[in-house]
């Protein structure tokens, strides 16, 4: 082991090289340091730009990282692929999951599919994106009723590949949201609708034109007619005796179950003094 330890320090390529990547290694973890020091620092805590900023941050660093040691060991790395191509080939194939997950990362990027902040439904997982990386992303998890479960889920990027992302953050901060509520065919259904309509405005009010004005630039920029943004409802016949009434309202993305309880307790007739949900605001 001394042998081979001092004729590495004799091989004055390998040594440079090392000193090189240690220097590397070094310098850019410092600088992801100070610069997620000064984002934390200069940009409040409660905005997800700080998380957006710092995501960057890393994905940076990391890129940085891997251009510096294929560039330090470049030329080893070129004799190594010559003289080893069989256990090139094997390296390749056990680690083409992660070459999927960097194909996905980049088609994330180059597609433009999401960002830090955004609430995203793919392969059945619900949850707001808090970090995105070279290999995964993860996301705070949200379950039945639009409750967060305090939970968060890795996401390995490779998915991204073979399923649809669907990104519900359609106004950044607001999205159209589609409730259904199933009643009884022989019920009143022009005084369910009028009820669930009244709430559903009322619920809205607020913020309506907050979602139409970014709906409709994002929809013109791509030569479409914008949407009717306002609520509105449809009908769906399940069987003989059961219809959905298929209710789309405009809500802020962490307000669609406070918004959502407004208008079932409305229609189901529940006294406001029982609710126990704060107003959506």
């Amino acid at each position: 082991m001394q042998w081979t330890f001092t004729e590495f320090l004799q091989d004055r390529v390998l040594l440079r090289d090392a000193i090189a990547t240690a220097v590397l290694f070094m310098t850019v973890i410092g600088l992801r340091l100070a610069a997620l020091r000064f984002i934390r620092r200069r940009l409040p805590s409660t905005d997800k730009l700080q998380l957006r900023w710092a995501a960057h941050v890393r994905g940076f660093s990391y890129a940085v990282l891997a251009l510096g040691l294929f560039i330090i060991w470049a030329a080893e790395l070129q004799a190594l692929a010559v003289s080893f191509a069989v256990l090139a080939m094997a390296i390749v194939w056990a680690t083409r999951e992660t070459f999927a997950c960097i194909q996905g990362a980049a088609y994330r990027i180059s597609a433009n599919a999401f960002e830090v902040g955004d609430r995203i439904n793919i392969a059945g997982i619900r949850g707001d994106v808090i970090d995105t990386g070279l290999l995964g992303t993860l996301v705070l998890e949200v379950a039945q009723g639009h409750q967060r479960t305090g939970r968060t889920i890795s996401i390995p990027n490779s998915l991204f590949m073979t399923e649809p992302v669907l990104n519900e953050s359609l106004a950044g901060e607001y999205m159209l949201h589609l409730m259904t509520i199933p009643v009884d065919r022989g019920a009143d259904l022009a005084a369910l609708e009028r009820t669930a309509l009244t709430a559903a405005r009322e619920a809205c009010a607020e913020f309506l034109d907050d979602v139409r004005r970014p709906i409709a630039a994002r929809y013109r920029r791509h030569g479409l007619t914008p949407p009717i943004v306002d609520p509105r409802i449809t009908y769906q016949v399940v069987d003989k005796n059961t219809v959905n009434i298929l209710l789309r309202i405009p809500t802020p993305i962490r307000l669609e179950r406070q918004v959502e309880q407004r208008v079932l307790r409305a229609v189901l007739g529940v006294p406001k003094e029982r609710d126990t949900l704060p107003p959506p605001a």
